[in-house]
């Protein structure tokens, strides 16, 4: 008997170690069925794997009603149809281009501002710079200022020049009270801006610098735009005249 159940074991044995363990783990490895339809969308099962903090982000899946095609879909409130354009042809700037010409000699100081009427636009006076109009609004000359004679060149004479334009200018900016309490009437718009042009090396060319940039052109030194130099400089050409010796 003891010889029977020693055979049987070793042919067991023998057996056990012929199997590849993957062929028995296969055959005692219970059957697994799954609970979940095979029908689930693809998105509940990316969901599943998702932490619980990121599963309210997942987009949901597209409903299949279609919106009604009687119901039109409107994009703006109702609030929108009160909006009502502004007419910006009526709040137009008003543009009023002055120059200041500055014309300085070693004799005499003279202070012309001009105008140019009919422009809208920076624009449109650069296009029509040449054949532009310049209208005379004012001048001041170191005679009608009160000097005579050589006294006409100093440096004193062009700042009284300059001091009179200044206030000339701003009377037309800010004009002043008459005597009924109301303003007076000026013949030319108030300037929006203007261009200080030069010409010359004489003393009235600092003088009327200096007096823009002090405390007498506060008021007006904010209208200009520009600063042009239009002194001529000889070249070459004919022989100088002589210097004078004394």
């Amino acid at each position: 008997m003891s010889s029977v159940v020693n055979s049987i074991a070793s042919s067991s044995r023998s057996l056990l170690r012929r199997t590849p363990l993957a062929s028995r783990a296969l055959s005692t490895a219970p059957e697994q069925t799954s609970s979940a339809p095979t029908s689930a969308p693809a998105a509940a099962s990316a969901a599943s794997i998702l932490p619980a903090a990121f599963r309210s982000q997942t987009p949901n899946p597209p409903s299949s009603t279609t919106p009604s095609s009687t119901t039109p879909t409107t994009r703006f409130s109702s609030s929108a149809s009160t909006y009502v354009p502004t007419n910006f042809s009526s709040a137009r700037r008003e543009y009023n281009p002055y120059k200041l010409h500055v014309f300085s000699t070693r004799n005499n100081t003279i202070l012309t501002l001009t105008h140019t009427p009919g422009f809208t636009s920076p624009t449109s006076i650069a296009d029509q710079a040449s054949s532009a109009p310049h209208n005379p609004v004012a001048w001041v000359s170191g005679g009608s200022a009160g000097y005579k004679g050589a006294a006409r060149g100093t440096y004193d004479a062009a700042v009284e020049v300059s001091l009179r334009m200044i206030k000339k200018v701003e009377e037309l900016v800010d004009p002043p009270i008459g005597s009924g309490g109301q303003k007076r009437k000026v013949k030319s718009p108030a300037p929006t801006e203007l261009e200080v042009i030069w010409k010359g090396f004489g003393q009235g060319r600092d003088a009327v610098f200096r007096s823009l940039m002090g405390g007498e052109g506060e008021k007006i030194r904010h209208l200009v735009k520009r600063v042009t130099d239009a002194t001529p400089l000889k070249i070459g050409g004919t022989r100088a005249k002589k210097r004078r010796v004394i």
